[in-house]
């Protein structure tokens, strides 16, 4: 089985197999003994968290009173394998511990202590991370205060703060698609870990949808090392996750950098190829966001980051208004320009490349009521200041 090492040369992290005795790094090629590599990585993640993990809680005041009635049959057996797989998590052996855990739920379905072990393990081993959001949910359903400081959230604390420190070592371990379940809970059930979840969650849509932009420039071959299942291509419906960040990370400057390198970077490719996946994800992030109660400034920024997409804002080298007009006027049809009016309606180069849309459409003719309005749209914003054009911000 692969397990995550430390190289003692050039400090990456790698994986090894623990069947071999030694193996080699994918980076300097030094030949490393496995136990000695295991044993770094190991140490550098005891660094920041305790070295044995512990839940001490009173069930009695978490678990629902029905569950608290139930007969005897199957706790020693559960306990049994809870103690086992505490031993394994002091030996940072989580795959291991999660069998024991979900053999001690096989016994005690409704056992807190073991659903959230199983939950804690089952992150951390990393390979089903889909899995993740329906174990959190089994741990909520036994909680009836959610927010407060419970064994639940002592669980995921623990987790988050092993993840990070995977992060620290260059691995991705999340992929988004299958974790943005997992991670809107977090933000909605436990506000003390929201701003942990949301930096993790970040960093983790940066890198498997953005991986060679300089905001998101992590080590690209230890990403072929990851753990987990991973879509084969990036996710092209990123606007959920990606409210999800802007709404709860506490820093609107990351939430801007992670929008640009998700949406903009190489942006003339996906419009060259009319990605319309992409962009209809990119409208529908602009309509959710107004949908959804955000603050002005946070709406200022998708709009204007949406807009750089759309619009290809900010100029590219060797590159008119003129023919940035002719060649956005070939990549949407009406119904994609017309839903983006609602936000570009003031701006003179979006009226003109919309006129340019409506004339390619079916039907189209210079005498329709339509091509009207767009006209004096555009004979009105010609009269105003340049201030109005995004170009002149």
């Amino acid at each position: 089985m692969l397990d995550y090492c430390l190289c003692p040369k050039c400090e990456r992290m790698i994986m090894l197999d623990e069947d071999y005795p030694t193996g080699f790094c994918l980076y300097c090629g030094t030949h490393i003994a496995y136990s000695e590599a295991r044993e770094d990585f190991l140490s550098g993640l005891r660094s920041a968290i305790p070295d044995e993990f512990v839940l001490e809680v009173d069930l009695s005041e978490l678990i629902d009173e029905d569950d608290a009635e139930e007969n005897n049959y199957g706790v020693s057996e559960c306990r049994e394998e809870c103690a086992k797989a505490q031993a394994l998590m002091g030996k940072w052996d989580f795959a291991k511990a999660y069998e024991h855990y979900a053999r001690a739920v096989d016994w005690l379905p409704t056992d807190f202590e073991a659903v959230c072990g199983r939950m804690t393990a089952g992150v951390l081993k990393l390979n089903d991370v889909e899995n993740w959001e329906s174990r959190l949910n089994d741990c909520t359903a036994l909680i009836r205060s959610q927010n407060d400081w419970n064994m639940a959230q002592k669980s995921l604390e623990y987790a988050l703060d092993i993840l990070k420190k995977f992060l620290s070592k260059g691995g991705r371990f999340v992929a988004p698609y299958y974790t943005y379940g997992f991670f809107r809970i977090i933000a909605e059930k436990f506000p003390q870990l929201t701003d942990t979840a949301m930096r993790i969650f970040a960093h983790c849509l940066n890198v498997d949808n953005a991986p060679l932009t300089d905001a998101a420039r992590l080590d690209h071959e230890t990403t072929r090392f990851a753990v987990g299942s991973f879509s084969a291509e990036p996710d092209k419906n990123l606007r959920y996750p990606l409210l999800l960040v802007m709404k709860h990370h506490p820093e609107p400057r990351v939430t801007e950098s992670l929008c640009r390198a998700l949406y903009v970077y190489d942006r003339v490719g996906w419009l060259r190829s009319r990605d319309n996946d992409r962009i209809d994800d990119v409208i529908g992030f602009m309509e959710l966001a107004f949908s959804d109660p955000f603050a002005e400034a946070q709406r200022r920024t998708v709009v204007g980051v949406c807009y750089d997409f759309l619009m290809m804002g900010g100029l590219e080298h060797n590159t008119t208004l003129k023919e940035k007009q002719l060649f956005l006027s070939r990549v949407y049809s009406y119904r994609q320009i017309t839903r983006m009016e609602r936000f570009f309606g003031e701006d003179l180069f979006f009226r003109r490349v919309q006129r340019e849309v409506y004339l390619r459409s079916q039907g189209a003719s210079v005498t329709s009521g339509e091509y009207k309005k767009i006209q004096d749209k555009i004979s009105m914003l010609s009269a105003k200041p340049a201030a109005t054009d995004y170009y002149n911000r």
